[in-house]
């Protein structure tokens, strides 16, 4: 039997940053599907159950925190594994988001496409 492609949730404002995601992550096999801000992501993540989500932590409409902690607080999507995707490198941030339950920080900087590849890898496994 065929496996199942693993779906990732891509949430993401910077268009050309969320392709270049997007891209590299097909690439793999995976299946991809993108929100653009908060209240999208949301929305998302209760039509597809994505087995991982990407987050940007600077959005629009509700910020990545918000959308984090409302993902934790929710019985049915409190378990995805959700790695921070940001260009916020304050402590304080880091912080807040593994308090609510990121499973990785990834400041954008710091992490090549490939890197971030492989960080969404590990997490799956």
């Amino acid at each position: 039997m065929a496996k199942q492609m693993k779906k990732i949730l891509i949430v993401e404002d910077d268009n050309i940053l969320s392709k270049a995601i997007r891209t590299i992550l097909e690439e793999e096999k995976f299946k991809i599907i993108v929100a653009v801000d908060g209240e999208e992501a949301l929305v998302k993540v209760k039509e597809f159950t994505p087995d991982l989500i990407l987050l940007d932590l600077i959005l629009p409409k509700k910020s990545g925190e918000d959308v984090l902690a409302e993902l934790k607080k929710n019985e049915e999507t409190k378990d995805i594994p959700v790695l921070v995707t940001t260009v916020k490198s304050d402590h304080e941030a880091v912080s807040r988001c593994i308090a609510l339950g990121a499973r990785g920080y990834l400041i954008k900087a710091h992490y090549s496409l490939e890197e971030i590849v492989k960080k969404v890898q590990e997490t799956l496994k």
